[in-house]
Formats: C-alpha cells, sequence, structure tokens
C-alpha cells in the first residue's frame, strides 16, 4: 500500500509534465503583466537564494498553468463575482479597475502632496521647461487622468471620494497658481465624452484610440491649434479583446465585455514614416511626415497612455520623438531636441514624477 500511495503521489507530480511535452504542446503567452522567471544561474556566492529561485521558475512555468489559473478564475467569478489579485477591483456592471500605484488614493482623494513637494515639482518643472524648451510657450505638461476618475460612477461604493480634491488637482492648481507653465488635465473633455461612449477600455487601465485622440487634441490645443483645425476623421467600433486587467485576474472573457474603437481617415493626406518603434530597447517612437500640418519637432517623455497617441501626433507634426519613461537614464540626450517639449504622465503615476524629472534634469 506504502509503495502505492508513492507511486500515485509522484504520478500526480511527474504526470502533467509528461503529458504536456509528449502532446508538444507550447505556451509562451504572458498575460501577467510581469516577467516570468528564467532559471537562474547557479553560483557559489547565490547558494542560498537558487532554491527559491528555481522553484520561482518552477511556478511560472508549470505545464497547463494558464488553463489552471483560468479555469480558477472562472470558478471564482461565477460564484463570488470576484477576481482574486491585489491589483483588480470588480466594480459595478462588471467594470475592473485597477488598485495599484496609489491608484486607491487618488480614488479617495487621500494623502495629499505636501507644500513642500509640491514647491519642489514645480521647481523641477520649470527648470525642464528652461532646458529643453526653445520656447516656454511650447512646453506642455500633459496630466492624463485615471479610468478610475473619469468613470467613478461605475466604481464600487466603498472607494467613494473622502474629499473633494486629490494629487492630481492640487498639483494643476499649484501650478497655474504659481506659475506660467502650460499644464493640462483633461478630466472635463473626458468625463463629458464619456457620457456619450467609451473612451476607457473596461477590462484594461488604459483609454481607448477614443480617448486618446480627445487627449491629443486637447495637447494640440495648448500648443496652438485651434478647434477649427482640427479634421474630422471616422470611427470603427467592435468588440474587444479582454484587457491588461482582465489578463491578471485571467479572468475568461464569458463574465466580461470589451470595446475596441478605431480611428479612420484622420489627415490621410499626411504621409508618415515610423523611423523606430522600440518602446523595450532604445525606449524611443520615431517617426516622420514632411506633409505634416506643423512644421515642428515634438518630443514627449511619456508612458503607455501615449501609445494611443502616436497615430494622431505622428500626422500633425512633421517629426516626432516619444521617450518611455522607463528609459529616461539611457537614452541619448540628443533624442531630447526638439521644438515642443511634452512631459506627459497619468494621474496614478503622480509618485514618481520627482524621479522621473530629476533623472531628465541629470541629462
Amino acid at each position: 500500500m506504502k509503495k502505492c500511495m508513492i507511486i500515485l503521489f509522484f504520478s500526480v507530480l511527474l504526470l502533467p509534465n509528461l503529458i504536456w511535452h509528449a502532446a508538444g504542446f507550447e505556451d509562451t503567452t504572458n498575460t501577467e503583466n510581469r516577467a516570468l522567471s528564467e532559471w537562474p544561474e547557479w553560483s557559489p556566492d547565490k547558494m542560498d537564494d537558487f532554491p527559491s529561485e528555481v522553484e520561482s521558475f518552477i511556478n511560472d512555468h508549470a505545464p497547463f498553468r494558464s488553463a489552471w489559473m483560468d479555469a480558477y478564475a472562472s470558478i471564482n467569478f461565477s460564484l463570488f463575482h470576484s477576481i482574486d489579485h491585489a491589483e483588480v477591483i470588480v466594480g459595478k456592471e462588471n467594470w475592473l479597475f485597477y488598485k495599484g500605484n496609489e491608484t486607491v488614493y487618488d480614488s479617495l482623494g487621500i494623502c495629499p502632496f505636501s507644500e513642500e513637494e509640491l514647491h519642489g515639482i514645480l521647481e523641477q518643472l520649470l527648470d525642464l521647461r528652461e532646458r529643453y524648451a526653445k520656447d516656454e510657450r511650447e512646453f506642455v505638461f500633459l496630466l492624463i487622468p485615471n479610468k478610475e476618475t473619469v468613470y467613478s460612477q461605475y466604481m464600487p461604493d466603498c472607494y467613494a471620494p473622502l474629499s473633494d480634491t486629490s494629487r492630481a488637482r492640487q498639483l494643476v492648481d499649484y501650478i497655474q497658481t504659481h506659475s506660467d507653465i502650460c499644464v493640462r488635465f483633461p478630466l472635463p473633455d473626458l468625463q463629458e465624452a464619456s457620457q456619450e461612449t467609451l473612451i476607457y477600455y473596461k477590462t484594461d487601465t488604459h483609454w481607448n484610440a477614443l480617448g486618446a485622440l480627445i487627449g491629443t487634441h486637447v495637447l494640440l490645443e495648448a500648443l496652438g491649434h485651434t478647434a477649427a483645425e482640427l479634421p474630422s476623421f471616422s470611427l470603427t467600433v467592435k468588440d474587444g479583446d479582454r484587457g491588461d486587467l482582465g489578463d491578471l485576474g485571467h479572468t475568461p472573457m464569458t463574465y466580461l465585455d470589451e470595446t475596441s474603437m478605431q480611428i479612420d481617415n484622420y489627415l490621410t493626406y499626411v504621409d508618415t514614416e515610423t523611423l523606430e518603434y522600440d518602446e523595450n530597447g532604445t525606449g524611443l517612437i520615431r517617426t516622420s511626415a514632411p506633409n505634416a500640418p506643423d512644421t515642428r519637432t515634438i518630443v514627449m517623455i511619456r508612458d503607455s497612455f501615449a501609445s494611443a497617441m502616436v497615430p494622431i501626433l505622428s500626422r500633425n507634426f512633421q517629426a516626432m520623438t516619444l521617450v518611455n519613461w522607463e528609459k529616461i537614464a539611457t537614452v541619448d540626450p540628443a533624442a531630447l531636441d526638439g521644438d515642443v517639449f511634452v512631459y506627459e504622465i497619468v494621474e496614478r503615476n503622480l509618485g514618481r514624477m520627482a524621479g522621473d524629472l530629476t533623472e531628465l534634469l541629470n541629462k
């Protein structure tokens, strides 16, 4: 009997691996918004960490891992209307919201900036403008609202604001009161549009193509474009794929729904060329459009929200360079030379803003 139990125990451990490899399965997808563990290199000085690193590798690459996680998520959502992930909030009507990066602080309106922090950020922005903008009027600080701020009506009631302000509103008010820096926080524009249509994804942290178009138009107006100059466009609407928040919880689309939007027929006469699109390497996105309506070169320090702005911005400026904030330390300073300089950041990442600006000023 004891031998049978031992054989059964090892069969349970080994059988999935045998089936996986015998059937030739290969699953290289990663929907967890993090880097999966790699097989560790052994060395005498890493002997204490080696076992735990091997365990992490086995856990991240276990056979049928994604299938089991999907099955667990399905049961969890169907029975308890819940997603077992620390950074995902299930809102009303199955909207998904983000809980990481101090987003909850922004939703509740707590943990504001101190006067010293506000003054420090403003001083850095003034130094940044002086260093990188050829003209003070061609420097813009673009602060993008959280999805949780724009669609607060779908947040659970327990996340109702505890104050009438937030770090984003606080920072914008301080900058406008104490300086002439051009700052744009397009919350009113996005909230107005959200009454008519979707401008953020229901299962993702980001805005969709229409939200990005609205935000880009706000930026263009700040840089001298008038509403009359903004061209017409058409919109293609279709079912969308599961977004990053759905991926985090492995939640099947059976319980969710998503909408994808595509901007068409926007400045169709402009010929654009992608010179570089290397988000994870150099961190640069560079385009050229010799017949674009704006002859200036635009440089933007940006986060993931700006990715959806690329099709619009690239057709408005004859040259564009977008720099991933994670690559500020390694980017060639020559890439930061342009006519227009924009610093873009989403509301939930304001906590890292001072660090970004320090990196830029140290280039």
